[in-house]
């Protein structure tokens, strides 16, 4: 998704500033894409141009004034279409994935801390989850997301707390069998 269809994305939710855009950029849409806040103002401008948005200045007394923007219909019609048209391809990235896969590189002690901030993630996030119904409460999607990703990261939650120990033991096994192979 580029960042222009990404900014109209945002202001589906209802108005905002430039500054409102970015930080919605890194969260809520942060979790879904790879986004960039540079060039927001820029994109926003050539919007503006295109009829897709339009801003009302709003006076600030000691700052300069701030422009809040919206979508018009046709910006509504344009966000449409280019959603009809989105491959809904799915790529996971993560460091985490990353680390696992070079475990036998990291030492207990790393792996341990890795695996164990992960779960603590998860048990913030669970612990969060009534709160963010809330948030997302009447928007059918975003409900349904919520709960896909409630239902992953329960699963995942589960995976590492079943499975983390023996992938540990595994590990430290390899280690000494290195170490009786070079004696």
């Amino acid at each position: 998704m580029n960042n222009k269809t990404l900014c109209l994305a945002v202001l589906s939710l209802g108005k905002a500033s430039g500054y409102d855009i970015c930080k919605k950029l890194e969260d809520p849409f942060g979790h879904f894409v790879d986004v960039s806040r540079s060039g927001v103002y820029p994109i926003l401008k050539t919007l503006e141009e295109e009829a897709l948005v339009q801003y009302e200045n709003i006076e600030q007394a000691t700052l300069p004034n701030k422009k809040i923007y919206e979508l018009t219909d046709k910006g509504k019609s344009f966000l449409k279409s280019e959603l009809e048209a989105l491959p809904p391809t799915h790529k996971i990235r993560s460091q985490f994935l990353l680390l696992l896969f070079l475990a036998d590189m990291l030492s207990s002690e790393r792996l341990e801390t890795i695996i164990s901030d992960h779960l603590h993630g998860f048990e913030c996030f669970l612990r969060d989850l009534p709160e963010l119904r809330k948030r997302v409460a009447g928007n059918k999607g975003q409900e349904f997301l919520l709960k896909y990703v409630e239902n992953n990261v329960r699963n995942e939650k589960k995976f590492l707390e079943e499975h983390s120990e023996e992938f540990m033991e595994s590990l430290k096994n390899d280690v000494t069998e290195v170490e009786t192979n070079y004696e």
